[in-house]
């Protein structure tokens, strides 16, 4: 079951931080650190165990319907129909967060705010439902197929993070799916989701890093409580986002995303006792660890159905995150991605791969094609003047045969009484 994640999270985390004066600093089964840009991975505990995530789900189901945008499916001032159920949900005190009104319209950039900033479970079901054409269980396809398009290991059963002991009370379990599915996803692979969620919505930081906002009268107050003015706030980790959530079997959970070195880079935390001071912690391990170092690319060559094209790097710079004091050499291998034509000007055709020495760590930057390449035509087979010859021989006295044919059917038809 999933309570109300304002109070859960600051009567739990505070409450249990404050008596963890014998229990380790740093606390969570599962723990994920990874450059937002390269995917470069700088710490992981059990990071590829799949497991119950809660409200982290809403960041496919917010990534889905920024892509619906850009695909100009959808708009950010559309109206979101909301159906009565979702209406009950929002007023529930263990599973709301943001009422929403019969007598009030909201668009999809309302309750976008309240999925992220609020973690409004019915915005974000009502907003997969609008994605999916009006159907829920369409949606959940939709975001499995988007993890496996991505070759994430991600099961979702849900859109916002709820299991099928809450959702089958308002009737939105997918059906087929047991009594108490829910989502199963690993450390990793929701820190991959967040990636992509910054990827094509870089602004969304604007929204996710504010204390609160208000969506019409009502005032939405974050959850995440490392952003400025809040009681686990450290100004040393410039976090500006970006999901968290709760239930009984998914524990206290986390992903942020954060600024070191010029880089942002995002760290998640799943079930933790202690879940802002073990981030803070985590944080701090990893900047104190780490350093970025840059490495030059250059233009590649790649050999696709037979064909050299010539691809640049998406940027003149790779940078890999190294140790404190551990060797900097590094190799740069290039590797096609693409196998068959076409290929258009600027699509990924391959990437660059910059691995540390001693392989502890890598880096990919993404290289992208400067020309369009066209499917080559099939050539039709040339024939020889004595073919071409023959050709038209037999051709002419086909068509002297296919005349008297034509002459035979129609005597037979004049002779038939």
């Amino acid at each position: 079951m999933m309570m109300t994640l304002m109070s859960i999270l600051t009567m739990s985390a505070i409450s249990l931080s404050a008596k963890s004066a014998n229990q380790p600093k740093f606390q969570a089964k599962e723990a994920y650190v990874m450059d937002a840009t390269t995917g470069q991975v700088l710490y992981q505990k059990n990071g590829n165990n799949k497991r119950p995530i809660a409200s982290l789900s809403k960041l496919m189901t917010l990534y889905l319907t920024k892509k619906a945008i850009d695909n100009h499916q959808i708009s950010w001032e559309q109206k979101v129909p909301v159906d009565a159920e979702l209406r009950r949900m929002s007023k529930s005190y263990e599973v709301g967060g943001f009422r929403i009104k019969h007598s009030k319209e909201y668009t999809v950039r309302d309750l976008y705010k309240a999925a992220l900033i609020a973690s409004s479970n019915s915005s974000a079901i009502a907003l997969g439902k609008l994605v999916g054409g009006g159907n829920n269980t369409e949606f959940v396809r939709m975001m499995n197929k988007q993890a496996h398009d991505w070759g994430l290991d991600a099961t979702f059963v849900s859109s916002s993070g709820l299991d099928n002991t809450d959702l089958s009370k308002y009737h939105y379990h997918v059906p087929h799916t047991s009594a108490k599915a829910q989502n199963m996803v690993s450390a990793k692979a929701i820190s991959t989701v967040a990636a992509k969620v910054l990827r094509i919505f870089p602004s969304i930081t604007k929204w996710s890093k504010q204390p609160s906002m208000k969506v019409g009268n009502q005032v939405l107050v974050n959850s995440n409580r490392l952003l400025p003015g809040s009681a686990f706030y450290h100004k040393s980790t410039h976090v500006d986002g970006l999901k968290t959530g709760f239930t009984v079997n998914a524990g206290l959970c986390i992903t942020v995303t954060y600024w070191h070195a010029g880089r942002h880079l995002i760290a998640t935390i799943i079930d933790s006792n202690t879940l802002y001071t073990s981030m803070n912690k985590l944080i701090s391990t990893v900047n104190q660890r780490y350093q970025p170092a840059k490495v030059a690319l250059k233009s590649h060559t790649f050999s696709i159905d037979g064909h050299q094209l010539n691809a640049t790097p998406q940027t003149p710079e790779a940078v890999i995150w190294q140790r404190k004091g551990t060797n900097g050499s590094h190799v740069t291998n290039y590797s096609a991605i693409k196998t068959s034509l076409p290929i258009t000007k600027g699509q990924t055709v391959g990437n660059a791969i910059v691995k540390l020495a001693d392989n502890s760590s890598t880096a990919v930057v993404p290289m992208l094609a400067t020309t369009n390449v066209h499917e080559p035509h099939k050539k039709e087979k040339q024939t020889t003047p004595k073919e071409s010859l023959l050709k038209r021989i037999f051709g002419f006295v086909g068509s002297i045969f296919a005349g008297i044919y034509r002459l035979f059917v129609d005597f037979v038809k004049f002779m038939t009484p």
